[in-house]
């Protein structure tokens, strides 16, 4: 007699309604993110190219928010309190934005967000990625105040 057993359903259901509970809680991109290319000063001059190592695989751009372009070209770091780092990733064969990663400067502290969406027409929201992931990689750039792309006028 063959045994059947209702296990594998209900985890596999069990799976898919965590999922979307964690979809339709999770955060969104943030207001003062929004229209981050109208209202921040592009660092890089040209777009720059996706790396074998990077892990917001495509090609990117880099936005520095809520700071003069003066201050950005003096050069001078660290960054000022209440600066806003964006940078988006846009994958090869794709014409829209899947990723957009920021860095908010608090005091003398960055804290660390990352949001993600499948297709052109989707919300993002932030993945639960620890600081940890962000901060080992950056700093590597302690020199330039944890911030890889420097402003290019």
């Amino acid at each position: 007699m063959k045994k059947t057993t209702v296990f594998k359903p209900v985890f596999s259901f069990g799976i898919v309604l965590a999922l979307l509970l964690f979809v339709s809680c999770a955060e969104t991109l943030p207001d003062d993110v929004y229209g981050y290319r109208q209202n921040c000063v592009r660092l890089n001059d040209q777009p720059i190219p996706p790396t074998d190592d990077d892990p917001h695989r495509g090609t990117k751009n880099v936005y520095a928010c809520n700071i003069t372009v003066s201050e950005l070209e003096a050069g001078v770091f660290p960054y000022p309190d209440g600066t806003l780092i964006v940078k988006e990733s846009t994958k090869t064969g794709q014409d829209y934005t899947w990723l957009i990663a920021t860095a908010r400067k608090s005091g003398s502290d960055w804290s660390w967000d990352e949001y993600k969406r499948n297709f052109g027409n989707e919300d993002f929201y932030r993945i639960p990625v620890s600081e940890s992931v962000c901060t080992d990689c950056h700093k590597k750039a302690k020199e330039s105040d944890y911030i890889f792309t420097t402003f290019e006028p």
